[in-house]
C-alpha cells in the first residue's frame, strides 16, 4: 500500500516535471530503474519488461534518454503484472497516445511520459485485479 502511494506521487510529480519542460529528471528515473533492475534478482519474470526500453534504443529520434530510464520500471512493473504481453500493450498504448496528442496539439514535441505512466498503470492495475 505504501509504494503503491509512493508510486502514485512519483508519477504525479513526473507527469507534471515532463509536461513543464520535457525532461524527467534522473533523481526519480535512475532509482528507480536500479530498483526494477535489482526486483529482476528476486522475480526474474521481470526481465521481460526491458523490451520496452529495449525498443527505444533503436535509432528513430523522439525519444529522450529519460523516456528510456522510465521505461526500465515501468516495463517491469507491467511484466511482473501481465507478463510480455502487458509490456507490449503498455508501449504501444504510450506511443498511441503521444501520436495522438502531437496531432491534436499540432506540435512536433511532446512529452512522452506521461503517455508512458498513464498506459503503464492501466496495465499494472488490470494486470494485478482479481474479480
Amino acid at each position: 500500500m505504501i509504494l503503491g502511494g509512493v508510486a502514485l506521487v512519483l508519477t504525479v510529480a513526473l507527469i507534471y516535471y515532463d509536461l513543464r519542460y520535457y525532461r524527467l529528471p534522473d533523481w526519480v528515473t535512475l532509482p528507480a530503474a536500479a530498483a526494477a533492475a535489482v526486483a529482476c534478482v528476486a522475480h526474474p519474470a521481470g526481465l521481460v519488461g526491458f523490451a520496452w526500453p529495449a525498443a527505444y534504443l533503436v535509432p528513430a529520434g523522439g525519444i529522450g534518454g529519460g523516456d528510456i530510464k522510465l521505461a526500465v520500471p515501468l516495463g517491469v512493473a507491467c511484466a511482473l503484472a501481465a507478463g510480455l504481453i502487458g509490456v507490449l500493450l503498455a508501449a504501444a498504448a504510450a506511443s498511441a497516445i503521444s501520436l495522438v496528442a502531437a496531432l491534436a496539439a499540432r506540435k512536433d514535441r511532446v512529452a512522452h511520459g506521461p503517455a508512458m505512466l498513464a498506459a503503464a498503470w492501466v496495465v499494472v492495475l488490470y494486470g494485478t485485479w482479481q474479480p
